[in-house]
């Protein structure tokens, strides 16, 4: 069987915010707090002895300490600290990544009891989830759990995991032989949960992905867009790790023929590079596409949206008064470009 091979390239880890949770890099002060909700329930739950004694403080200390370099050194994959309420409540990994299969392995720990049986791992596995298939491209993620931890099996379904089978006893615990579940999701079935249904012209409405740009931007050629010098496919790839869920497309099958990029500061949402390639124009592909991108900053909590286009089109004046927009009375738009010039100058 091909094994997967753990990735230990320095990935710089963003923030991801869901509706109860925040998915941010790990700090120092998170050691601490992770040691103080330790229980051996909490042991138990990863594979480790329930009755066993807890041993020397500091020598757990040790051991928490050598994990946190190893995820400054990258050696964990993706690793972010999950937190709630403004606390440190568990963390969550994308690792042992195989870019050939482009298949990665997915755990995750919610170590404060206080948050246990409460959705909370859930949320954080669905947006981490969201994070492997639309910003790293991957098409599977695997996990193994032990098969007594029926609590963490019931999220994994709640994420989409799928069981696929049981190694029989994998791991010998507290005088016995225990069988871990072998569960996964592939990227099909995450699309299949998350993307807004079809309409009757059968196009379908999903976040845009990496493995997306090459489309993306033959989409907004073919549609006047450019692309420009700051869309290149870095930047586009900050963009997706900053608000995965905000840019969407529209396909009709495999083609990609619609697009809109949404911004998210936690106050003001913006909408940028609204596209329909000109053989899908004036079917409600650009008004469908602007529904999901409202519902989905609505679900965020937001109140208001802005935007942007070139006052001489008229036909982008119409469109967005068609869906409610307004003129903003003596507003004035300026920018500033912070590239060094003829380097990655940005549209502003």
């Amino acid at each position: 069987m091909k094994r997967c091979k753990a990735s230990h390239v320095r990935t710089k880890v963003t923030t991801i915010k869901g509706e109860r949770v925040l998915l941010r890099p790990l700090q120092e002060s998170d050691l601490e707090e992770s040691l103080r909700v330790w229980t051996p329930e909490l042991r138990h739950m990863y594979g480790g002895s329930l009755i066993a004694a807890a041993g020397p403080i500091e020598a757990r200390r040790q051991g928490r300490r050598a994990w946190f370099e190893r995820v400054q050194r990258g050696a964990e994959g993706h690793c972010f600290a999950i937190e709630a309420d403004g606390r440190y409540i568990g963390h969550v990994h994308i690792d042992a990544i195989d870019e050939q299969s482009q298949s990665g392995r997915y755990r995750v720990g919610i170590d404060n009891p206080e948050y246990w049986g409460k959705g909370y791992g859930t949320e954080a596995g669905r947006l981490m989830l969201r994070y492997a298939f639309e910003t790293l491209g991957l098409h599977r993620v695997s996990l193994r759990v032990a098969a007594y931890n029926a609590r963490a099996i019931r999220c994994y379904e709640k994420c989409g995991f799928r069981h696929e089978g049981i190694e029989r006893d994998s791991f010998f615990v507290d005088g016995k032989w225990h069988d871990d579940v072998l569960m996964a999701i592939l990227r099909e079935e995450w699309e299949e949960i998350n993307r807004a249904p079809a309409d009757d012209s059968g196009v379908r409405i999903r976040a845009c992905t990496v493995a997306d740009y090459d489309q993306v931007t033959a989409l907004w050629r073919a549609a006047g867009l450019g692309p420009r010098p700051s869309d290149n496919r870095d930047e586009i790839a900050k963009k997706l790790r900053r608000d995965p869920d905000l840019f969407l497309v529209a396909c009709d099958g495999p083609r990609i023929i619609g697009s809109v990029l949404g911004g998210w500061d936690g106050r003001r949402c913006w909408v940028y590079r609204m596209a329909v390639h000109p053989d899908y124009q004036r079917q409600g592909i650009g008004r469908a596409l602007m529904t999901e991108l409202e519902a989905r900053f609505r679900a965020k909590g937001a109140l208001a949206i802005n935007l942007i286009f070139n006052a001489n089109n008229a036909q982008a004046r119409s469109f967005y008064r068609g869906l409610g927009y307004e003129d903003r009375e003596n507003a004035v738009v300026v920018g500033k470009s912070l590239a060094l010039k003829g380097v990655n100058e940005s549209e502003g």
